[in-house]
């Protein structure tokens, strides 16, 4: 073999090395390519899930629901039973351009027997037909509607009355957001409705400073009679004892 030979068979053989560890090269680049595609997609939708964590954390949840507040006496015993629809933002950001939609126009099963609530319904469809649009909702002042009394239970096993409504709203970013809410009386047809404490205590308080004045006014009267008498003794007493000096004075003259 002559040293052209040598040198020429000693040039391919490294030119085929180089092209193997350029194939080498391409194989380790494309894996590590295909991990860090595989990487960043991994790294988007942890993104995605964390956007996603935060946007339910901080998001507005608007709520439609019953309300069923007991109305207590002066003795702290519940009377009857208020039923209320409420619209109410859970979230902890306000809810803006509420729209909400009932299936059906609410009516309660007893004859509305005031203006007040007579009003109360009227505005409650309104804010329900689907037209009108609620600006804003903060989770400070929920809206509450007086429906009926506790005769929309029924009185026996009659179908209750139920109502669904649809409600779409946005958050500050703009970002919309839609439920349905079912409204239904049947599955507290019978459940306890019980008074607030802080309600029950303060009408115990009531009570109590009733019976106070009572006790007080009976008092006065009792002390004014009293009083009245000895003076009127008194004077007796000092009429007399003027009456016996006199005669005494006479019999010596």
């Amino acid at each position: 073999m002559t040293e052209a030979v040598f040198w020429a068979a000693v040039q391919g053989i490294g030119t085929v090395i180089a092209a193997l560890a350029a194939i080498v090269a391409l194989l380790i680049a494309g894996s590590q390519l295909r991990q860090l595609i595989a990487s960043n997609r991994l790294l988007a939708a942890s993104n995605d899930t964390m956007a996603e964590s935060n946007i339910a954390l901080t998001r507005p949840y608007v709520v439609v629901d019953y309300e069923f507040r007991s109305s207590v006496g002066r003795n702290g015993g519940t009377t009857g039973t208020s039923v209320l629809v409420v619209i109410r933002n859970d979230g902890r950001t306000p809810a803006h351009n509420i729209t909400m939609t009932a299936d059906r126009p609410f009516s309660p099963t007893s004859e509305p027997d005031n203006e007040a609530w007579r009003k109360s319904l009227a505005d409650l469809n309104r804010m329900t037909d689907g037209t009108s649009v609620l600006r804003s909702l903060t989770s400070s002042r929920p809206l509450k509607y007086y429906l009926d009394d506790e005769s929309i239970f029924g009185v026996s096993d009659e179908p209750a009355p139920a109502w669904t409504v649809e409600v779409a709203y946005t958050d500050s970013e703009g970002r919309v957001f839609q439920e349905a809410f079912p409204l239904d009386v049947e599955p507290w047809r019978r459940s306890l409705a019980v008074a607030d404490p802080l309600l029950r205590i303060g009408k115990y308080i009531d009570a109590v400073a009733h019976e106070v004045r009572d006790v007080k006014q009976t008092i006065r009267g009792k002390q004014t009679t009293v009083n009245v008498e000895p003076r009127i003794s008194v004077s007796r007493a000092t009429g007399l004892r003027d009456r016996r000096r006199v005669e005494r004075l006479t019999q010596r003259v």
